[in-house]
């Protein structure tokens, strides 16, 4: 577990209340012996070799050692971001137009695995809120995305962490998440789906009563409503 940040804190009690829960700010380095490192490398190997690949070439006798740190890499977000929150005080002053004014950000893209597969899934994704007494610094909603898309994960729990760590953070007037995938998991195998992509929605606050609010962020994320 990393030490607790050291200064000044921009968001004072409110950091304080959530530091319990807020699992996904937390640094937890993955700790993998190299006696370990060999033997999962030793077991990809056995793999590999059974389902056909030769191993003794210069491109793949590497390659279990190779894949191993690939899919190390690209699993990181369970370790957390220690740069992941910088809030602010709210820019709102008071008004009706503090709940309507939007703060959107995309396209972002993202690359994540699929947990049933272990295939890669990746696409783009659009995150909104209505600032209320806190706003977040805009290259922290990236990191707020490829921080849960850098694990093990279906489309739809990525997009219910990303909107449920910035409700809980931000405590916002609203929260939305738009994300468009494809999923490798349906193209390399299965129904082998050509150009198919999965599209899903997420919304927290106003933008659960307010269909204008919806349509706004939905078009500013590109997705225009179809035609009557």
């Amino acid at each position: 577990m990393a030490a607790p940040r050291q200064g000044p804190d921009p968001v004072g009690s409110l950091q304080s209340e959530l530091q319990d829960d807020r699992e996904w700010e937390r640094v937890t380095p993955r700790k993998i012996s190299d006696e370990q490192w060999q033997r999962f490398e030793g077991y990809l190997a056995e793999v590999f070799d059974a389902l056909g690949m030769p191993l003794d070439t210069p491109g793949t006798e590497r390659t279990p050692q190779r894949f191993l740190r690939a899919l190390f890499d690209a699993t990181e977000g369970y370790e957390g971001d220690p740069k992941l929150v910088t809030a602010f005080p709210t820019e709102c002053r008071g008004g009706a137009d503090c709940r309507i004014s939007q703060v959107v950000e995309g396209p972002i893209p993202f690359y994540s695995l699929c947990e049933h597969h272990a295939l890669p899934f990746f696409g783009q994704a659009w995150v909104g809120y209505i600032a209320h007494e806190h706003i977040i610094g805009i290259s922290k909603l990236t990191r707020l995305v490829r921080l849960f898309a850098r694990r093990f994960s279906v489309q739809e729990r990525l997009g219910q962490q990303v909107i449920e760590a910035l409700d809980r953070v931000l405590q916002p007037h609203g929260a939305a998440v738009y994300l468009d995938a494809t999923h490798l998991c349906t193209e390399m195998r299965g129904v082998r789906e050509d150009e198919a992509t999965t599209r899903t929605t997420f919304w927290r606050g106003v933008y659960d009563t307010d269909p204008t609010l919806r349509a706004e962020f939905l078009a500013l994320c590109g997705i225009r409503p179809p035609a009557r």
